[in-house]
């Protein structure tokens, strides 16, 4: 599933290619896709102008202004779900197959969304209601302040990772992503997230910021689906450290690589470089000084 460096990625690749169009025609080829009345998503659309591109956590939002209101804008929401892909092309590129929603643009080109296993979703919000739709999401990862983010892990049980997978707590990360911020972190994935030292927070809270920004850097990772902007692949699979390597040596150390389920999600982790049991002080610090070299690797 695309995470917040791929979600991030495809805004990024869309903003200079869609601001100031007009979406000259609409054609919804599976409806299912379309959450709400389609007949006011195709309304909201027609000749709309595009000012503005965003992410929210996994979300892309598009700004839209139409001639009929201008003062009042819409969002075109979009989710890409598991396989979604948002795409500019010229109009004569092949349609591939599973191409569930194209816009005319006023440049020549075409928005194109496609979806094979279609849990993606797109749906129209007022600028009233924005706010209510996101408020159950967590803050951003890149943004998050260290104490505002210490604050998440105070007194709770569940395992670290889950804490991580969880929107309502810090909203972009994915399972990837919280693979290799733990590995980089030097912390077990199933520690529970209350019994985190501060300098073993301290080190997820650099890793977390290095790994994004990394992994941005490199347009994303591609294991499966997932596109840029301009139907290209990432390239941060050729940078992974833990993730789908099970059995395959630990970069840092040589032990085999390991693979555990949390969160109904497979877990990858070194049990050398991340010890399950919890740890004196100077286990966190050594955590500390390995995440601020992973972020100072990443150029931040």
């Amino acid at each position: 599933m695309p995470e917040l460096p791929e979600v991030e990625t495809v805004v990024r690749g869309l903003r200079p290619r869609l601001r100031g169009r007009r979406i000259e025609r609409l054609e919804v080829r599976q409806p299912l896709v379309v959450r709400g009345s389609l007949s006011a998503f195709r309304r909201a659309l027609r000749r709309a102008r595009i000012d503005a591109v965003r992410r929210k956590g996994k979300y892309i939002l598009l700004e839209l202004r139409s001639g009929g209101n201008p003062a009042q804008p819409v969002f075109w929401v979009v989710h890409l779900g598991m396989t979604g892909q948002l795409y500019v092309c010229r109009p004569e590129a092949p349609r591939l197959k599973h191409t569930h929603v194209v816009a005319r643009l006023s440049s020549g080109e075409q928005l194109r969304f496609r979806d094979p296993r279609r849990f993606g979703k797109m749906l129209l919000l007022r600028a009233d209601q924005l706010a209510d739709y996101f408020a159950p999401l967590g803050p951003e990862p890149l943004r998050i302040s260290f104490a505002a983010f210490a604050r998440l892990f105070a007194g709770r049980k569940a395992p670290v990772k889950n804490l991580l997978l969880n929107q309502n707590r810090l909203r972009g990360l994915g399972n990837i992503y919280a693979n290799e911020v733990l590995f980089v972190a030097g912390i077990h994935p199933a520690r529970a997230a209350g019994s985190l030292g501060r300098d073993e927070v301290d080190g997820l809270y650099r890793a977390i910021r290095g790994v994004l920004r990394r992994a941005i850097a490199e347009q994303g990772t591609t294991v499966a689906d997932y596109r840029t902007a301009a139907g290209e692949p990432g390239d941060y699979q050729n940078f992974l450290r833990v993730y789908d390597r099970e059995g395959q040596p630990c970069p840092r150390c040589g032990s085999t690589i390991e693979r555990l389920v949390l969160a109904g999600r497979s877990t990858h982790f070194c049990p050398q470089c991340q010890p399950a049991q919890e740890e004196n002080q100077r286990t966190g610090q050594r955590a500390a000084r390995r995440a601020a070299a992973a972020l100072g690797a990443a150029g931040d």
